[in-house]
């Protein structure tokens, strides 16, 4: 369930920093962000991959969790750069409900081994 969260959050972090560089930005929004605007997606993106390694290293402590944050970052990466050619809006909308389920998925993940 954790590792399912991390490779959630990884794709919203990697969809965030595509959106917040000038190239991508018309395709993704439809039209270009102010400078501050910018610079808020791409520190929301850095922190969702920042959020998918906490969740590999809750899953599976310091040593695999690294590598398994690696795997995730590598096919959150290849599900973006696929997707957004071919349906970039879709991509841009499935974000912020790709970081919703992640947090749903990692408090119950949490819970679960509390209990």
């Amino acid at each position: 369930m954790i590792g399912l969260a991390a490779l959630l959050f990884a794709y919203a972090g990697f969809t965030g920093v595509c959106a917040s560089m000038a190239k991508h930005q018309p395709d993704l929004l439809g039209r270009k962000l102010e400078p501050l605007r910018q610079k808020q997606i791409r520190w929301a993106g850095i922190a969702g991959l920042a959020a998918a390694y906490g969740c590999t290293v809750v899953a599976s402590g310091w040593k695999f969790g690294s590598v398994q944050w690696v795997g995730a970052i590598i096919a959150a990466a290849l599900a973006v750069t696929l997707l957004i050619p071919y349906s970039p809006r879709l991509a841009a909308r499935a974000a912020p409900g790709a970081a919703f389920v992640a947090a749903m998925l990692l408090a119950s993940g949490l819970l679960v081994r509390i209990g």
